[in-house]
C-alpha cells in the first residue's frame, strides 16, 4: 500500500489530498481482511461484506484518481 501513496503523491503532487480518504479507507479494509500477527479473521459473512464494500471503494478511488490525474496534467502539476 506504501508503493500505491507513492505513486499517487508522485502523479498528483498536492493533488493527492484529494483521493487520501479513500486510501485510507482501502488500507483499513485490507488490515480487517488479514488482521496482521495473530489476529482473528472475521467470519465468512463478515468477509463477504468488507470484500464488497472494499470493492466499492476501490472503484470509487479509480473513478477519484483518475479525475484528478487528469487535474494535475492539466494544472502542471505532479510529474505526469
Amino acid at each position: 500500500m506504501d508503493v500505491l501513496e507513492r505513486q499517487v503523491g508522485t502523479e498528483l503532487g498536492a493533488l493527492r489530498e484529494g483521493v487520501q480518504p479513500l486510501l485510507d479507507e482501502v488500507r483499513q479494509g485490507l488490515v480487517a481482511l488479514d488482521p496482521p500477527g495473530d489476529g482473528m479473521l472475521p467470519s465468512p459473512q463478515e468477509q463477504e461484506k468488507l470484500r464488497a464494500k472494499l470493492s466499492a471503494t476501490l472503484e470509487e478511488a479509480e473513478d477519484v484518481l483518475e479525475a484528478l490525474q487528469l487535474a494535475a496534467r492539466t494544472s502542471g502539476q505532479g510529474s505526469g
